[in-house]
C-alpha cells in the first residue's frame, strides 16, 4: 500500500506564505507529511519546520517521506490540542489540515473506511481505551441517537441508532461493513454521499474528541504565533468550518458582552485579522483528481 497522500490545497497553502529569514513554521497535523513536503520543496522552504502527530504510525511514514529535508525538521508526537505546551517557541506560520489521510482510510487495521471487513476502531492515537467498537455495542439509544445527529448532522438519526441496537441484541456488531450494512439498510434516502457517510463521521468525532480538540488548539494558537504569524487551517465538513469561522470572528472582536451591556466589561483584545473574508476552495482542477478534496475550506488569519 502507498504510504503517499495527496495533501489538499497544498498550492495555496504555499501561495500565502511569504519568504523570511529564519522562519520556523509548525504543522499540527503531519500525516503523511504532503504539506510539509510541498513547502520545504518550495522557495518558502523555512529554516525550521516543526512537525506534528498524534497518529504514530503517521509520523513514523511520514518522516521516511521527509527524510531528505531530515536535518531542517523536527517532529512531535502529540495532539494539537496540547500547542502550547509542545512548542516552546514563537512561530510564523501554523498550518492545520483537520481531514483523515487516505493512508488512515484505507489501513484496514484502523477500522475509518466502512468497506472493511475490519474492525470498528477509528482511533487516531492507540493508546486511547474509546472505540466505535464500544461505542456502537454500548451506548443506549438516546446517547447514540445525540451523537449520530451532532456529529454527524444525520436527519435519520434516531432511525439509524435504533437499528443498531436492535441488531447488536442479536449480535455484536464487530466490524465496519458490519455496520455500514446496517444502516445502508435502514437509511435509504437519496443522497450523493454513501448512506453510511455521516454516521461514520459522527463515530469518528466522538472516539476522538475532535471537535473540542480543534477548539482548544485554536484558542491556543495565538499564543505560540509571533506578530504578523499565519494561521492557516483546512477543514472538510460544515462542524469543523463552522467553529473555524467563529473563532476567527470572535478573535476580530475586541468586545464579546452581550449587546445588552452599554459598556464593554469583557477587557477582550483582539488577537486575529482574518485574512480569508470567504474561504479559499479547491480548483475544479484539483478536484478532478482529488475527489477528496471537493469539501475543503481554507480559512487563513495573521496574529496582531
Amino acid at each position: 500500500m502507498s504510504s503517499y497522500h495527496e495533501p489538499v490545497m497544498k498550492h495555496e497553502i504555499v501561495n500565502n506564505l511569504e519568504k523570511k529569514n529564519n522562519a520556523v513554521y509548525v504543522d499540527v497535523t503531519l500525516g503523511m507529511g504532503g504539506h510539509t513536503l510541498a513547502i520545504m520543496g518550495s522557495e518558502k522552504k523555512p529554516k525550521k519546520m516543526i512537525c506534528i502527530d498524534l497518529d504514530e504510525e503517521s509520523l513514523s511514514i511520514a518522516e521516511k517521506n521527509l527524510s531528505k529535508y531530515s536535518n531542517d525538521i523536527s517532529y512531535i508526537t502529540g495532539n494539537f490540542k496540547d500547542i502550547d505546551k509542545l512548542i516552546n517557541e514563537k512561530v510564523d506560520v501554523i498550518i492545520a489540515d483537520l481531514g483523515i489521510s487516505s493512508y488512515q482510510l484505507l489501513h484496514s487495521s484502523r477500522g475509518f473506511s466502512f468497506d472493511e471487513e475490519s474492525v470498528l476502531d477509528m482511533r487516531i492515537d492507540k493508546k486511547q481505551p474509546l472505540t466505535a467498537h464500544r461505542i456502537v455495542n454500548n451506548y443506549n439509544i438516546e446517547d447514540l441517537s445525540d451523537v449520530i445527529k451532532n456529529f454527524g448532522e444525520e436527519k435519520n438519526h434516531f432511525k439509524i441508532a435504533s437499528a443498531i441496537v436492535r441488531h447488536r441484541s442479536r449480535e455484536e456488531i464487530k466490524t465496519c461493513l458490519d455496520l455500514a450494512t446496517i444502516i445502508r439498510k435502514t437509511n435509504k434516502s437519496v443522497s450523493k454521499i454513501d448512506a453510511a457517510t455521516r454516521t461514520f463521521q459522527a463515530l469518528r468525532l466522538e472516539v476522538n474528541g475532535e471537535l473540542t480538540s480543534l477548539e482548544a488548539f485554536l484558542s491556543k494558537s495565538w499564543s505560540v504565533l509571533k506578530e504578523g504569524g499565519k494561521l492557516i487551517v483546512i477543514s472538510f465538513h460544515s462542524l469543523e468550518d463552522r467553529i473555524v469561522k467563529q473563532f476567527f470572528k470572535n478573535a476580530e472582536s475586541d468586545c464579546v458582552c452581550p449587546k445588552t451591556v452599554m459598556i464593554c466589561e469583557c477587557n477582550k483584545i483582539k488577537t486575529f485579522r482574518t485574512l480569508t473574508k470567504k474561504p479559499l476552495v479547491p480548483s475544479k482542477e484539483e478536484i478532478s483528481f482529488n475527489k477528496r478534496a471537493r469539501s475543503a475550506k481554507m480559512r487563513i488569519g495573521e496574529a496582531i
